[in-house]
């Protein structure tokens, strides 16, 4: 805080000196038209000149300076939180930012702008500065990109380069509990990557005073640690610049090129938006519901007979096989059933269903399947 005060009297000093001096460069530029006046008039639009410069720099020196010393702040603030390798490769690529922008400006030079009216004096130092602080950022941003893609594959580089792509974890599908059971069925490869960040909300989660916050994150911790012995993941250190989880997890999906895995929807939408790849359990388990629902009337083929005595048993174009209660007399007729129960297995779903009656029986108003 006092470092942010100190900055801001600074600032504040130079941003009212800047409008004085603006004050009496102007007063100075309009003397050629004074000409007609005394020289005691004269001084005294100087003198006037110079005060309106500092009154206006003073108007302008705090939200000026407010600006400034926050960004030199957060700038300080976010060097902080840098890799060295950032802070390195980011100073590199403002240096050959600075570089390119020197023989930009070179070129700027050769053209003439004193034509221009009233700010062709002005215009070529301008368009320098600006050329300057527009190379200079780019640079550094770039170094700062690159230093974070290739601390990114460094760490990929350490892994299992056969385990496939990588993916990120978000907190809600660790909270969720489904995650051991899709990892155990192996429709879910590649290296499954924790990063430092969401470990660090699991543990605010866990440590929360509302008992539903709490539960849910002591579960996701005791998940993790669970999954270390069936499913080994590995944990990213790397820090991410960005204000929460759900920022850092884009950013770094979007740096290193992974997918990322979660159950929210906003977040999945923000990361889509930019490009990034999701993978959305909810929406996996929604595809693969069941074609069919308890109380759905149904029209079928009964092909043979089941293994009750009095069960029957009809196919769906797709294979999924239909047990009908008290179909067996019927069959290889067609028949109206009502699906009662519907059962998910590992070698597919089977439908359980009620024979109501006859096709030839049915009422004009009964659904067909």
């Amino acid at each position: 805080m006092a470092f942010k005060q100190t900055v801001h009297r600074v600032l504040f000093g130079v941003v009212t000196g800047l409008g004085g001096i603006a004050g009496i460069l102007f007063g100075l530029y309009s003397a050629r038209y004074l000409n007609g006046l005394t020289q005691v008039t004269i001084y005294a639009c100087y003198a006037a000149f110079t005060i309106l410069g500092l009154v206006v720099g003073i108007l302008l020196a705090d939200p000026v300076a407010d600006a400034a010393a926050e960004t030199v702040e957060s700038a300080g603030n976010s060097m902080q939180k840098m890799a060295l390798s950032e802070v390195l490769l980011g100073s590199l690529g403002l240096i050959i930012g600075l570089g390119l922008a020197f023989f930009v400006s070179l070129a700027i030079q050769t053209f003439k702008f004193d034509s221009v009216p009233l700010v062709g004096a002005w215009l070529s130092p301008v368009l320098i500065l600006f050329n300057a602080v527009l190379f200079g950022t780019l640079g550094g941003f770039i170094g700062v990109r690159f230093s974070a893609a290739k601390s990114v594959r460094g760490f990929l580089d350490k892994g299992d380069e056969s385990a496939g792509p990588l993916v990120l974890i978000d907190t809600s599908i660790i909270v969720d509990g489904r995650l051991p059971a899709v990892l155990e069925t192996g429709f879910l490869p590649g290296q499954m990557v924790v990063p430092q960040f969401v470990l660090g909300e699991l543990q605010t989660l866990a440590d929360s005073e509302d008992p539903l916050k709490r539960v849910r994150g002591r579960r996701g911790l005791e998940l993790l640690e669970a999954l270390r012995a069936s499913h080994p993941f590995q944990v990213m250190d790397d820090p991410v610049e960005g204000r929460g989880a759900d920022q850092k997890l884009v950013k770094l999906a979007r740096t290193s090129g992974a997918a990322l895995l979660t159950n929210d929807y906003n977040l999945q939408k923000v990361a889509s938006v930019q490009g990034v790849k999701v993978l959305n359990l909810n929406q996996l388990a929604a595809a693969l519901k069941p074609a069919v629902l308890p109380g759905q009337v149904l029209q079928l083929s009964l092909q043979r007979e089941g293994k009750e005595a009095h069960q029957g048993v009809a196919y769906f174009e797709d294979g999924t096989m239909v047990v009908v209660e008290r179909g067996r007399p019927h069959i290889g007729k067609d028949v109206i059933a009502e699906v009662s129960s519907v059962m998910q297995t590992a070698t597919g779903k089977m439908v359980f269903a009620k024979f109501r009656h006859l096709v030839e029986s049915a009422p004009a108003s009964e659904e067909s399947a």
